[in-house]
């Protein structure tokens, strides 16, 4: 699982939500509350406090005496950092990936849901699939080593080198009939299979869905293409849900949940957005005005020192203010803009609609 946003380096927001570098501890931010533990290449490593809490409770009801959930101690902690390690290992993948086409990545929140690179990768398709893929690359990579071995050292592939994906329980009990080195194999070689799977869900916020979008991008369009996944989305959402009551399994319960709420709110804010421009606002396309932006303040200066094109300067100045905020709501959403960037760019909507002049770059 990832989560990023279409900024890049130049301006970034904070606070969590695409890319959340910099977020201090509040109590009013849940998402907020864990502690960095390490900083590699660059990227700081988080853990939320609620992964910690989960960590305790599972050794805790491993160790216990009593109830058949019981698995062992050691047993529950080795699986427990083979997860770890994968899981992050899966989000430094996204991140590599990430700034290898042009992106930005510097953190990576550890939670009881799995993991969350925070990535911004250029707003291009192609930058954002391979942003995507990179995380699920790294557990191909690890079952290609892991699942020949075992099956060639064990001679069962179904159900041992390839396992069944919910069945954990089979795996944990062949502890007592391998050394602890072969049960480490078949531990880390189950997490990397059944994340692969769970994470190939095309549910937003999953690397399925955000695969999906980014395939259909270049055909569709950012914004069609990111509805057709939402709904993709909502409707795996239900389906996972259905399939947590059937079987009593409260984390694919909560994961399902989760899943939904996410793909229900963010086509809640593209329906806001489309009805207050008034049109569907593309990432690609606002790149491309930001870079039209940069380019008149380059060349401005030159225009508003000859007399002859001064009169010009408080329309250019007007366009420019509107490529501005179109740029700030494609990075941190419509949600970001200030009372005084909404009124202007309600003005400039308004003009545009009724074939006014001054709002002629903000429908493009």
């Amino acid at each position: 699982m990832s989560a990023w946003d279409d900024s890049d380096e130049r301006e970034r927001p904070t606070g969590f939500g695409g890319d959340w570098r910099g977020t201090r501890v509040t109590f009013n931010n849940p998402m907020s509350w864990s502690v960095p533990v390490a900083r590699i290449a660059g990227i700081v490593v988080r853990i939320h406090v609620f992964f910690l809490a989960f960590v305790l409770v599972t050794l805790s009801k491993s160790a216990s005496a009593f109830g058949g959930d019981s698995i062992g101690l050691l047993p529950a902690s080795i699986a427990l950092a083979a997860l770890f390690v994968i899981i992050l290992a899966h989000e430094f993948g996204h991140c590599i990936a990430c700034r290898m086409h042009g992106g930005t990545a510097d953190e990576i929140l550890m939670w009881p849901l799995g993991g969350l690179a925070s990535c911004a990768p250029p707003r291009r398709a192609k930058a954002h699939l391979w942003t995507a893929i990179g995380g699920p690359l790294v557990n191909v990579a690890l079952i290609a080593v892991l699942t020949p071995w075992i099956g060639f050292e064990h001679g069962q592939w179904w159900g041992l080198a390839i396992p069944n994906p919910f069945d954990l329980g089979g795996i944990i009990r062949r502890e007592e009939m391998v050394g602890w080195a072969q049960f480490i194999l078949l531990v880390s070689n189950y997490i990397a299979w059944a994340l692969l799977l769970f994470n190939l869900i095309p549910m937003f916020p999953l690397d399925g869905g955000r695969i999906l979008q980014a395939l259909c991008w270049k055909r569709m369009g950012y914004t069609r293409s990111m509805r057709l996944a939402l709904r993709v989305g909502m409707i795996g959402a239900m389906l996972i849900g259905l399939a947590a009551l059937m079987t009593d399994a409260m984390m694919l319960l909560v994961i399902a949940l989760f899943g939904g709420v996410t793909c229900f709110a963010s086509l809640k804010q593209l329906d806001q957005e489309r009805d207050f421009l008034g049109f569907d606002p593309d990432p690609a396309e606002l790149a491309a005005m930001e870079d039209e932006l940069e380019e008149e303040e380059i060349v401005q200066p030159l225009r508003a020192a000859k007399p002859a094109k001064a009169s010009v300067a408080p329309s250019v100045a007007s366009e420019s203010e509107i490529d501005r905020i179109l740029a700030k709501i494609g990075k941190s959403g419509i949600d970001s803009l200030s009372a005084k960037e909404r009124i202007t760019l309600q003005k400039a909507t308004d003009e545009k609609r009724g074939g006014g002049d001054n709002g002629s770059k903000s429908g493009r």
